[in-house]
């Protein structure tokens, strides 16, 4: 997901972004939420005889970026944002005789990238300006699906130290925020961060094409 911190409420129930009250004083909260993300990296692992996710990131890395025309459309669970569609599925698109495992693996990054431009575009249609995305959870020990994201969303990414573990972290600084009486400024302190990815001109241009065949497709299997 993409989880933004407003000061203001900035609803877009058209586009499916959950808004609601932030846990900390006076804060709203906005979220792009993907029914299956991460999750398609255990299924394509699996799918594929890959030893579990970082097996498939260095995979993908073997093929590199836009290395075919195969698109990976990660609905597996239907979708939440943009769409809101609980009954649409996944599937392999543009698939050739030159297609490899190294493709297909290369192509779901790609695929779940794409899904959360989609929802970042329907946060911004929202009002919210975003510039800098903090990365946390699993998909953080992959700095090579942070360029692949960097480029897709077209925002900075900044790779806190110990993001892989970051839910656990916020969740331990709001107990402490609540045990020990501290302000939010005082308990949610900004982590280090370890590493910044920039989007690479020549990787967003190349991306293009592939994000547009990506949003051109749900249309098309919409009714199927």
């Amino acid at each position: 997901m993409i989880f933004v911190a407003t000061g203001a409420f900035r609803p877009n129930p058209a586009r499916a972004v959950h808004a609601f009250c932030h846990c900390l004083p006076e804060t709203w909260h906005q979220m792009a939420v993907h029914l299956s993300a991460a999750a398609c990296v255990d299924w394509a692992a699996r799918l594929t005889g890959l030893d579990g996710p970082a097996a498939l990131f260095a995979t993908a890395e073997q093929a590199g970026p836009v290395a075919g025309p195969e698109l990976f459309l990660p609905y597996l669970s239907g979708e939440r944002t943009p769409h809101n569609d609980p009954h649409v599925r996944g599937g392999f698109l543009r698939l050739d005789n030159e297609t490899t495992r190294e493709r297909l693996a290369a192509a779901v990054l790609e695929g779940v990238a794409f899904t959360h431009a989609d929802g970042l575009d329907a946060l911004r249609e929202a009002g919210t300006r975003v510039e800098e995305l903090l990365v946390i959870g699993g998909g953080a020990r992959s700095r090579y699906w942070g360029r692949i994201l960097a480029a897709a969303l077209r925002v900075r990414l900044a790779y806190p130290e110990g993001g892989e573990v970051g839910p656990a972290l916020g969740a331990a600084k709001l107990a402490r925020m609540a045990a020990l009486k501290l302000s939010p400024a005082e308990a949610c302190t900004r982590p280090p961060v370890a590493q910044v990815i920039e989007p690479d001109p020549a990787l967003v241009e190349a991306l293009a094409p592939k994000l547009a065949k990506f949003r051109a497709a749900y249309a098309a299997i919409r009714d199927l």
